[in-house]
């Protein structure tokens, strides 16, 4: 099922179709009659001599014989010929040898139906609908002579009667569930958004609730903003299959966007009770209780959610850092959040990806030294990111110990990221430390390329200048 398309004048949107129709159907029947004439003639002409037919009550009677003309065989080849020129895309010839076979019988129907596709193919319009039109009164039950009718109003723009005619093949064949989509994809040429939706609608009462009539109404209710219309047939499918918990997710993210986070609710209890296990299910009822203002739940779902394995480690602590974000929940439970890190970091061992994290959250606790192994461990592994080196410098600044490996650090991260300010100042501020005047003047220098105007970077360069003179 394709998406719905809306273009400026006109609304379109398909639904499934049949398979391409195949020009060759009339064709194909009087080829097969043609055939089982031929093997018929030459069977009773083997059997000329043979036994005595068997009598009428034996299983093996022969069928009686169909008598056919030899006008009739005539107009046969005639038709076959005339639609290889078809096939071989030679139309004019084709026509031709069409017109050529009403001239003969002007009430042949399968001769203007394929005038009608000749001239359909040709853009010749009038003569498609002539003809077409003259096929289907001559034979109005044959549903293909209808549904070329059908192509024709629609490149004729004639919406009227396309939707007529779409109509009359719905009725004479209710149990073919495509003609209803093909006339809902008629509605909407015509930019009957609703009209398209009321077909549909008699699918559903003919043939039952199903994931694509529904979903397909949902999108046209929603293309003529109507979302609570639309709503309604998610609802209406997530009871028809309540095992599909895709449609409970859908209905409880649209009931969060508006707000309406009780309803969101009830929809992720049902996943919950269908899916126990999944990581995201807890979650997204964490996101709904914290939004309820209920903390303690929203606890118990986060920690079920963030120690199942089967999310990344990266992943689990950014969701628990996110929650961590609201203060009344970091007030009440931001110590057993950073507990709950631990024991990821521990269950994650060196597998990457969550060290840059944790390390962030090793920091926030004051714990500056094994947040630096941290983002170290991070740097092993990538060191394209200059907000990790940034917080690294931070972390060994904050450390007794660390200024040898900060001045180390503080060279690499110049090097790889000229243009920031932070390395520059700690290498000025430590080579002045050092009493090396001429590598801080160098540094300082820097610095003041980067941001000339900084209040901190200019009470530096001051510093040097006063430091190095009295030196």
């Amino acid at each position: 099922m394709e998406f719905i398309r809306l273009g400026h004048c006109r609304c379109r949107c398909r639904m499934p179709t049949r398979d391409a129709r195949t020009a060759m159907t009339e064709t194909l029947f009087i080829m097969k009659k043609y055939i089982y004439l031929s093997l018929t003639l030459m069977l009773l002409a083997s059997c000329s001599g043979g036994k005595e037919a068997a009598t009428d009550n034996s299983p093996y009677r022969r069928k009686p014989i169909v008598e056919v003309t030899e006008a009739e065989l005539s107009a046969d080849s005639a038709m076959i010929e005339a639609t290889t020129q078809m096939l071989l895309g030679n139309h004019e010839e084709a026509i031709k040898r069409y017109s050529r076979l009403l001239r003969r019988d002007a009430n042949y129907a399968p001769a203007h139906y394929e005038l009608g596709r000749a001239y359909l193919a040709m853009g010749w319009l009038d003569s498609a609908l002539t003809h077409t039109r003259q096929a289907c009164r001559l034979n109005a039950d044959n549903v293909w002579y209808q549904l070329l009718l059908t192509q024709v109003y629609g490149r004729r723009q004639d919406d009227k009667n396309m939707i007529a005619t779409w109509e009359g093949i719905v009725k004479s064949h209710p149990d073919e569930v495509n003609y209803y989509y093909d006339l809902s994809n008629a509605y909407l040429t015509t930019g009957n958004v609703t009209g398209s939706i009321e077909v549909l609608d008699r699918v559903e009462r003919r043939f039952g609730v199903t994931e694509e009539v529904s979903l397909q109404k949902h999108k046209l209710w929603m293309a003529i903003e109507k979302p609570d219309k639309a709503r309604k047939e998610l609802e209406r499918l997530a009871e028809a299959m309540p095992n599909e918990v895709r449609y409970n997710a859908i209905l409880a993210e649209s009931y969060m966007g508006e707000k309406n986070y009780a309803k969101a609710l009830t929809y992720y209890n049902r996943i919950l009770a269908a899916s126990p296990a999944d990581e995201n299910i807890h979650i997204a009822l964490a996101s709904c209780h914290m939004a309820m203002g209920n903390t303690a739940q929203a606890f118990k779902h986060l920690r079920q959610g963030v120690l199942n394995r089967g999310v990344d480690g990266e992943h689990r602590l950014r969701y628990m850092v996110e929650f961590m974000r609201d203060q009344r929940f970091f007030a009440a439970y931001g110590q057993a959040c950073f507990r709950l890190a631990d024991t990821i970091a521990a269950q994650c061992g060196n597998e990457g990806g969550h060290h840059f994290v944790y390390g962030q959250m090793l920091a926030a606790q004051e714990r500056y030294g094994e947040a630096a192994r941290q983002f170290e461990a991070h740097l092993e592994q990538d060191k394209s990111q200059y907000a990790v080196w940034e917080a690294l410098l931070v972390c060994e600044s904050m450390m007794e110990d660390g200024s040898d490996r900060l001045m180390e650090h503080a060279l690499n991260t110049a090097e790889l990221f000229p243009l920031h300010l932070r390395p520059y100042m700690i290498l000025a501020e430590g080579y002045l430390k050092q009493g090396d005047c001429k590598q801080a003047r160098q540094y300082i220098g820097r610095a003041l390329m980067v941001s000339p105007s900084d209040p901190t970077v200019v009470e530096l360069d001051n510093k040097i200048k006063q430091k190095c003179q009295e030196n």
